[in-house]
C-alpha cells in the first residue's frame, strides 16, 4: 500500500471516529434538552454534591423528560396537559441522605418549589440568595448541618413560609427584623447557632419559637409580641436584666 493510500485510509478512519463522536454527543445534549427546567435545575443541585455514599442521588439523570420519579422528588399538576411542563416540582425532600457538599443557587430557580427538607446531612457554605427569592417556599428546612454565613434582609419576601428550621448549623449575625412579620409563618427554629444582637420583636404569628443556644444579648423586649405563641425558647443565650411585665403581657398563659 502506498504512503498516499496510507494516509487516506487513516484520513477516513478518523473522519468516522469523529462522526460517531459528534452523532454521540449531540444525542446526549438533545436527551439533556428534553429534560424540563425543573429537571435541570436539580441536576445541578446534584452536581454541587461531592459525596453521596448512600447512592439517593443514584436515579437522577438527563434522560428523563421530568424529573417527578427521581429520589426525593415530588410533582404536581400545574402546567398545561400534554406539555413538559405539565407536572413540576413541588417537593424535594432528602434528610438523613449523608449528603455532602452545598446548596446549590439552582434550587431557588425552581419555580413552584413549596417544599425543601435538606435535614441531617453534611451541607456546608452559606445560602444563595435565590432561596430567599422563592415566594412559593413554605417549608425550608436544613437543620443539622453546617451551613454558616448571615440570614439576608430578603426572607422577608417568602411570605407563603409556614416552617423555617434551620437548627443546628452555624449561622451567625442578626437574625433579620423582618423575619418576624411574615403572615403565614408558625414555626421557628433557629437554636443552637451563633445568631447575636437582641431578641427580636413582632411574633405575632408564629406558635412554636426556638432561639435558644446563641449569643443573643441584651434585655427581653416589650413590644415582642407572641400572641399566638405555644412553646417559646430563649434558653442559653447571654440575654440579662430583668422580665418586663410588658413582655408576657401577650403571651398565652398556656
Amino acid at each position: 500500500m502506498s504512503l498516499y493510500s496510507q494516509n487516506l485510509h487513516l484520513w477516513w478512519r478518523l473522519s468516522s471516529f469523529l462522526l460517531l463522536l459528534v452523532q454521540s454527543v449531540t444525542s446526549q445534549f438533545v436527551a439533556f434538552t428534553s429534560l424540563n427546567s425543573d429537571g435541570i435545575h436539580l441536576l445541578k443541585f446534584k452536581y454541587s454534591i461531592l459525596n453521596d455514599p448512600l447512592s439517593v442521588l443514584e436515579n437522577w439523570n438527563y434522560e428523563d423528560a421530568t424529573p417527578c420519579s427521581w429520589h426525593g422528588v415530588a410533582c404536581s399538576e400545574i402546567g398545561a396537559p400534554g406539555t413538559p411542563d405539565f407536572f413540576r416540582v413541588t417537593s424535594l425532600a432528602l434528610p438523613n441522605s449523608q449528603l455532602l457538599g452545598s446548596v446549590s443557587e439552582d434550587l431557588g430557580l425552581i419555580q413552584y418549589l413549596r417544599h425543601i427538607d435538606l435535614s441531617n446531612n453534611f451541607l456546608n457554605g452559606s445560602l444563595p440568595n435565590t432561596i430567599f427569592n422563592s415566594s412559593q417556599l413554605q417549608v425550608l428546612s436544613l437543620s443539622n448541618n453546617v451551613i454558616s454565613g448571615e440570614l439576608p434582609q430578603l426572607i422577608g419576601k417568602m411570605t407563603n413560609l409556614k416552617l423555617l428550621n434551620l437548627s443546628d448549623n452555624a449561622f451567625s449575625g442578626l437574625i433579620p427584623e423582618n423575619l418576624s412579620t411574615l403572615p403565614n409563618l408558625t414555626v421557628v427554629s433557629l437554636k443552637s447557632n451563633y445568631f447575636s444582637g437582641s431578641v427580636p420583636t413582632g411574633f405575632n404569628y408564629v406558635e412554636i419559637l426556638d432561639l435558644s443556644s446563641n449569643l443573643l444579648n441584651g434585655s427581653l423586649p416589650n413590644e415582642f409580641g407572641g400572641e399566638s405563641l405555644r412553646y417559646l425558647n430563649l434558653s442559653y443565650n447571654k440575654i440579662s436584666g430583668t422580665i418586663p411585665p410588658a413582655f408576657v403581657k401577650q403571651i398565652p398563659a398556656n
